[in-house]
């Protein structure tokens, strides 16, 4: 959204009517704002101050005798100017409690604790896109014969997590062989992503000499069966969405209720929009109709990326309704994103 320059006192009273909303859920009058402000300014004087802010796009009036609302453009203003006083001043995180997360804790379960939290301490619905496999490291793999042309494979990542799976070959391999294939892929690979194995694998089996092509057919064969594309996506994890009839602008609007409920069921579409944010350096922030999907436009969504060896691997996120305590919601983003990046980089997880 393009920005207007404001003039201090239009600049304060926004500010200053976006906190009050927040803090009230009612529209904000000009006598009220004259109250509060530290420059006393007279209710006329801040009427035409509004009045004008209503003609830039910033605030909106329900009724004719009410008081003024923000518009979507006015949030995106209040959160810009949070985030310049961040760069200018860094704020300090907001989750100051001590580390919520064990060390015996697996993956899934530091992922599942960052998402409680999100929610916990937000009083918001706290979202978690976990890591798909696509993005985990090669520690060890083993392939073990079963009977006939079905093997046995069991994967195990560096940061611990286990995946067994029963695939059936084309034709029958001897133990002897499989063990060589793992030893192949064990050798060349350890501490490779599962997407840059499979990438390495087919570049080699169109470049490698002949006396190769039988051990890279195989091995690409069975990685294939075992990593099949588009079956080891991240999944979501949500909590806290019973947070969302606490909200008057959602409860009181049972076909914006509807719609969010409908969207949080799907997870698809949170998913795609979480995968984008993960996409994007630092945080994301989506307010009201700058979210491309419909169904979510009464909200916002706050979200950042959690890391590994600096590259992004997952997103969490948290959404409510437009009017809530950004700088608050910014600040247990950013912390929960921090903890759960530095849980993932000091390895202090064991396998499931």
């Amino acid at each position: 959204m393009n920005q207007v320059l404001l003039d201090d006192r239009s600049r304060t009273i926004l500010l200053e009517t976006i906190n009050d909303f927040v803090a009230t859920a009612e529209p904000v009058g000009s006598r009220t704002l004259s109250k509060k402000l530290s420059k006393r300014l007279s209710p006329a004087t801040i009427r035409n101050v509004m009045a004008d802010l209503e003609e830039l796009g910033y605030l909106y009036q329900p009724h004719t005798s009410a008081g003024r609302v923000p518009t979507d453009r006015g949030y995106r203003y209040f959160v810009n100017q949070i985030l310049q006083a961040q760069k200018l001043q860094p704020v300090a995180p907001l989750v100051s409690s001590p580390q919520p997360y064990s060390d015996s804790e697996t993956l899934e379960e530091v992922l599942g604790s960052a998402c409680s939290l999100l929610s916990q301490n937000s009083h918001q619905t706290g979202l978690v896109m976990t890591l798909g496999f696509w993005n985990l490291s090669l520690k060890h793999i083993e392939f073990m014969r079963i009977e006939g042309k079905r093997v046995l494979a069991v994967f195990i990542s560096e940061m611990g997590v286990v995946k067994k799976k029963v695939v059936r070959l084309k034709e029958e391999v001897p133990q002897d062989n499989l063990t060589a294939l793992a030893a192949y892929l064990n050798e060349e690979f350890a501490g490779d992503s599962l997407n840059s194995i499979q990438a390495e694998l087919r570049r080699r089996m169109q470049t490698e000499k002949e006396h190769h092509d039988q051990l890279m057919k195989k091995a690409n064969e069975l990685w294939s069966k075992m990593f099949a594309d588009g079956e080891e996506d991240g999944e979501l994890l949500i909590e806290g969405v019973a947070h969302m009839l606490d909200q008057p602008e959602f409860s009181a609007d049972l076909e914006n209720m509807k719609k969010l409920m409908k969207t949080v069921e799907e997870k698809n579409k949170l998913i795609k929009l979480l995968d984008l944010c993960m996409k994007q350096n630092g945080l994301s922030i989506i307010i009201g109709e700058e979210n491309a999907e419909e169904e979510m436009q009464a909200g916002s969504l706050i979200a950042q990326s959690y890391r590994l060896d600096d590259q992004n691997i997952g997103t969490l996120a948290i959404f409510g309704p437009k009017r809530m305590d950004y700088q608050k919601i910014i600040g247990i983003v950013n912390s929960t994103a921090n903890n759960v990046s530095q849980i993932l980089s000091s390895k202090r997880y064991k396998g499931a």
